[in-house]
């Protein structure tokens, strides 16, 4: 019996671990413009693709892209939900509810409160 009950308390607890681990947060769209790649072609040195700014949840701002879209999915104001993968990767699922894996492209810091100096 009291095998039986450890081995529960340890299932769920593991259970809450990969629950939260596969937390996503909110954010959203807030413009997306054409860009280009290197390809490492000789014949075909740079192609297209759409690179999206992504506003987190802590107003860090995310471009983000994904070599394979040409053309624009998302639109600026769209509400997304985004997890961070790898320091180079991120998932994004939309709003109806397709999910993506896109390459992270370049970041800003949100910005740090600065106080006025004394006088």
């Amino acid at each position: 019996m009291k095998r039986t009950a450890l081995l529960l308390l340890f299932t769920t607890l593991l259970a809450m671990f990969v629950w939260a681990d596969d937390a996503y947060q909110n954010g959203k769209i807030v413009k997306w413009e054409n860009g280009t790649y290197a390809t490492g072609s000789k014949k075909h040195p740079t192609n297209n693709w759409v690179v999206y700014q992504l506003q987190g949840a802590d107003n860090s701002t995310y471009s983000i892209a994904r070599k394979k879209e040409t053309k624009p999915e998302m639109q600026a104001g769209d509400a997304v939900q985004y997890q961070m993968k790898k320091s180079n990767e991120i998932t994004v699922i939309r709003a109806n509810g397709k999910k993506q894996t896109y390459q992270i492209v370049g970041q800003t810091a949100a910005p740090t409160p600065t106080t006025a100096p004394a006088q």
